[in-house]
């Protein structure tokens, strides 16, 4: 089980399983779908539900910060929040990628032990609009279900 910023990621193991089972010839073609269906999935599935949960969660920066979610081509459904710059009052464009990714994280889990408090929220180890997002009203099922459906597909094809 492989795990990013919080997120489980079950049965890698299984995909590649399927990957192996396809021939040779047909690997490259698999793989180049299994991509694009991982981010069709993340675009039409994941990123909307994303930005409702951003809305709900009373995190003033998190529907700007949701607005810079990006789908990204991978053997899984991989979204990465702040991928562009937000739309945010003040914010120095020119600024690093990295200062994007703290501004990310800041409005999922509040600020650092000791910073000062830019998000308005509290500091939280569950987050704040991610995971309660990905984990609730049957997104993750959703999800699941539409790769699942992805890599039948593929096998069925390929096989």
């Amino acid at each position: 089980m492989a795990q990013r910023s919080g997120i489980q990621v079950e049965g890698i193991e299984a995909v590649q399983a399927v990957l192996g089972q396809i021939a040779s010839v047909h690997l490259n073609m698999a793989r180049r779908e299994l991509r694009e269906g991982s981010q069709r999935i993340a675009q039409e599935h994941l990123i909307p539900e994303l930005k409702r949960g951003a809305a709900a969660s009373g995190v003033p920066i998190a529907p700007a910060m949701a607005d810079t979610a990006r789908a990204r081509k991978d053997r899984i459904v991989f979204v990465q929040v702040g991928a562009v710059n937000p739309r945010l009052s003040g914010y120095r464009r020119n600024a690093a990628k990295s200062y994007r990714t703290m501004l990310a994280i800041g409005s999922n889990y509040g600020p650092i032990r000791n910073d000062v408090n830019h998000y308005a929220v509290g500091r939280t180890r569950s987050g704040h609009w991610v995971q309660p997002t990905v984990n609730s009203n049957g997104t993750h099922k959703r999800v699941q279900e539409a790769y699942r459906r992805l890599l039948a597909d593929i096998l069925r094809r390929f096989r």
